[in-house]
């Protein structure tokens, strides 16, 4: 219990320290996105493929299900913000719509998995990424620009995916270097193939990397932007992440009948913070990217405390 507690202070500590260096300008503000390309292209490929390495889980079956949940996971989120803001502005559809899926697990929850579980965790969260990712790096975006643009021209168009773009949302899913990592080693893995021993050993410095490079963006990235016409929307959206979080963790626990490592990785992204992008979509359909910004940010300082928690609790 000690050594979870440690390794999750030490985790606080990095970010903390981006945080500082920040504020104190020792980093200049475009520091996290240096980072951020650091971690997609370079760190998180390598972490994928030396656990996809190391991992034991043999059925595609089960990687399938995994993609799907994360996948299902963003619908049903969508759908229930379309839902709640279906009389609401465009401006307040397209922040519930990009702010309540998307989940931020290759920055945020594959280091914490990485550090606490086997290697079996770590392919388990890749693959629930592969689902999410989907959604996270254009799908949801995609959708939702269209959606709010069909509201605010409904009396020129009743289409509401006419100018949904899908040779722009194939390029992205296709220029995303984490999900086609996951995707190659996914096939490698089905297909019984394995990755020289060589080329792991050389790239797996790279991978241990990846826990730094990830707290350290984050701890750039956070900004909390508290004004009083953010509380409603803020306490609206946080809360129902929590609650669908509370819902999935139980349902992938004590439902699924699977390993209880892939299960307790399960209950650590589903936890997961508000993906680092959704804000700069938000900003782009035309809703309030501040707001966005500061939601993220207490998603990812709660999802600290909780994964945390959850990880001390297992950990007996």
């Amino acid at each position: 219990m000690l050594n979870v507690l440690l390794n999750a202070m030490s985790f606080v500590m990095i970010i903390c320290i981006g945080y500082t260096l920040r504020r104190l300008k020792f980093l200049p503000e475009s520091s996290s996105a240096v980072l951020k390309k650091i971690l997609i292209n370079l760190t998180l490929p390598s972490a994928i493929i030396v656990n996809f390495a190391k991992n034991s889980l043999s059925s595609g079956s089960i990687m399938l299900l995994l993609a799907a949940i994360g996948l299902a996971a963003n619908i049903i989120m969508i759908i229930l913000a379309m839902i709640l803001t279906r009389r609401s502005s465009t401006q307040r559809q397209a922040l519930y719509m990009l702010c309540m899926p998307s989940m931020n697990i290759g920055a945020f929850c594959i280091p914490f998995v990485q550090s606490f579980l086997p290697a079996l965790g770590t392919v388990t969260a890749c693959m629930f990424d592969v689902g999410n990712s989907i959604a996270c790096t254009g799908g949801t975006y995609a959708f939702t620009s269209q959606y709010v643009s069909a509201k605010a021209h409904t009396a020129k168009s009743t289409n509401l995916l006419g100018g949904f773009n899908t040779k722009d949302f194939i390029h992205r899913l296709l220029t995303s270097t984490p999900l086609m990592t996951y995707c190659f080693m996914f096939t490698l893995t089905v297909c019984g193939l394995h990755l020289p021993h060589s080329l792991i050993t050389l790239i797996s410095p790279i991978s241990q990397a990846n826990i730094f490079i990830a707290m350290l963006m984050i701890g750039t990235m956070i900004r909390i932007d508290f004004r009083r016409e953010y509380i409603y929307d803020i306490l609206t959206i946080v809360g129902l992440r929590h609650i669908f979080s509370i819902i999935l963790a139980a349902f992938c626990y004590f439902v699924l009948p699977w390993e209880l490592v892939i299960r307790q990785a399960l209950v650590v992204v589903a936890f997961a913070p508000l993906s680092v992008i959704a804000p700069a979509y938000t900003g782009l359909c035309g809703g309030d990217e501040g707001k966005a910004s500061t939601i993220n940010s207490i998603t990812l300082i709660l999802s600290i405390i909780e994964i945390t928690i959850f990880l001390l609790i297992m950990a007996q």
